[in-house]
């Protein structure tokens, strides 16, 4: 076993063995990562070496982004060609499946089969993404079968305390305020371009169709997105055309919704577990639920919803986000108390500044969380890493592994070290070359990482010098 501080891979070694990782994996509600050999080894109930925290055994994951750079170092990585979702639940592939959904009139398989359009690296680089971060990105597309976007259109949100980002010439961006709803149509307008442009089919189901009865009309109560449908402008011109011609109304019978949704991707799980793949399903929402025709939410509506969503997260192969377009405090602890659950992996995004000032509150202060950034979060990712931003101070082999991603501009730009001191003055030499991104916080353009804070992230010593115990004043950086 070898020491810490023995070998030049001190930001990739595991925090129990004290040796360079073999077949990492990561915890899902903390995202620490160790040796699977070491997980193995540890008694039962499972509980995180690290933050103690309880571990569900479930949720013990490949960490493909550190396997990914340890194969191209020639170390303990796996075999490459690995889909980066897991096979999904057990519960999945035994399911019974239930009737088909309400919005199927013709019976498409979910499955993307071989013959389905995929990305590829230098098409994902030409949309501005660094080749580190494209390679795990069209490794991911290869896991999704769909992104499935849930969009309430309750009356709720007519409530004109929104946010868009609309960009200027020069990168930068300007913040409007409007209603709820224009933000969640700027979403949906934005994600189906970027999914177009990145190979990935998805629907935007509208919560409160405008079609009478059960069924759910195309064009009307939902839209198909997909590469494989043709012209990609006519297809974002459907999504403009159903989105505007929406009116707030109604309640948010999300319990509802996503019963229907579990009936439509539960014939599918077992085909789905098989192939690999995934469904996505991003909750866009601003409100908490309600059943019946009732307006008001209350202990039981709050009940079902936690329980559907707990049963889709166990049951199938469906990866849970919540897009959060509101900033009251009831929708906002609701929904966090549910994404703290052991047992159900769900994150929970906000708007574009608000997950900046987030991840700053949470000492990612090296981090500039561009709209890249957030386009890729707020559609859900597999990567964990980008999930644990704004939960947690990453650790030095997570900032590492992440500045990997950011950092790597070309496929010809080789690792960065990873000793740590090496590891700095690298990174501050590489965040100087790259392209500027937008700082939300700061409302100018800036290199995707800051190089002042790197060392403070990566080396203890800095960190407690330099940041202290006590909380950050996120005031004092935002004009």
């Amino acid at each position: 076993m070898a020491a810490a501080g023995e070998r030049p891979e001190d930001l990739l070694t595991c925090p129990v063995c004290l040796d360079v990782f073999q077949e990492p994996v990561l915890l899902g509600q903390c995202g620490h990562t160790y040796c699977s050999r070491c997980i193995q080894s540890l008694p039962r109930p499972l509980r995180c070496p690290t933050c103690r925290s309880p571990a569900a055994e479930r949720s013990v994951l490949p960490n493909f982004a550190l396997r990914a750079l340890l194969r191209e170092r020639g170390g303990g990585g796996t075999a490459s060609g690995v889909a980066l979702a897991d096979s999904g639940p057990p519960s999945a592939r035994g399911a019974a499946p239930p009737a088909a959904g309400a919005w199927e009139s013709e019976r498409r398989s979910l499955c993307r089969t071989a013959s389905s359009a995929r990305s590829s690296v230098d098409s994902i680089r030409e949309l501005g993404v660094p080749a580190g971060l494209a390679n795990l990105l069209v490794e991911e597309d290869a896991s999704i079968a769909m992104r499935i976007f849930l969009l309430d259109n309750s009356g709720s949100t007519a409530h004109p305390d929104g946010c868009i980002m609309t960009e200027r010439p020069d990168g930068s961006m300007m913040k409007r305020r409007c209603t709820r709803w224009e933000e969640i149509k700027q979403l949906s307008l934005k994600q189906a371009e970027w999914n177009i442009k990145l190979g990935t089919p998805c629907e935007f189901v509208l919560l409160n169709p405008a079609a009478r009865g059960e069924q759910l009309e195309e064009g009307i109560d939902f839209v198909r997105t997909s590469p494989d449908e043709g012209d990609g402008e006519a297809q974002l011109a459907n999504l403009a055309k159903m989105l505007n011609s929406t009116s707030p109304k109604g309640t948010t019978p999300l319990s509802d919704r996503l019963r229907k949704i579990y009936a439509r991707i539960a014939p599918e799980a077992r085909d789905l577990a098989r192939l690999g793949q995934k469904i996505v399903l991003v909750i866009v929402t601003d409100g908490l639920p309600t059943s019946g025709y009732h307006h008001m939410s209350g202990v039981e509506p709050k009940r079902e919803l936690t329980m559907e969503l707990r049963r889709i997260g166990q049951d199938l192969p469906v990866h849970l986000v919540v897009r959060l377009c509101t900033d009251e405090d009831d929708v906002v602890d609701f929904y966090n108390s549910i994404d703290e659950e052991v047992e159900l992996q769900l994150e929970v995004i906000d708007d574009l500044e608000s997950e900046a000032k987030e991840i700053y509150r949470n000492h990612n202060r090296w981090l500039v969380y561009s709209p890249l950034v957030h386009l890729i979060r707020e559609g859900g990712t597999f990567m964990k890493l980008f999930d644990l931003v704004d939960e947690r101070a990453l650790t030095p082999m997570e900032v590492c592994l992440f500045c990997q991603l950011l950092l790597r501009q070309t496929p010809d730009d080789p690792p960065l070290p990873s000793e740590p001191k090496e590891f700095v003055a690298a990174a501050k030499r590489r965040a100087a070359q790259m392209p500027s991104v937008y700082d939300p916080l700061r409302g100018r353009m800036s290199s995707p990482v800051l190089a002042d804070e790197i060392e403070c992230a990566v080396l203890p010593s800095k960190f407690k010098r330099i940041c202290g115990a006590g909380s950050l004043d996120i005031g004092c950086c935002v004009q």
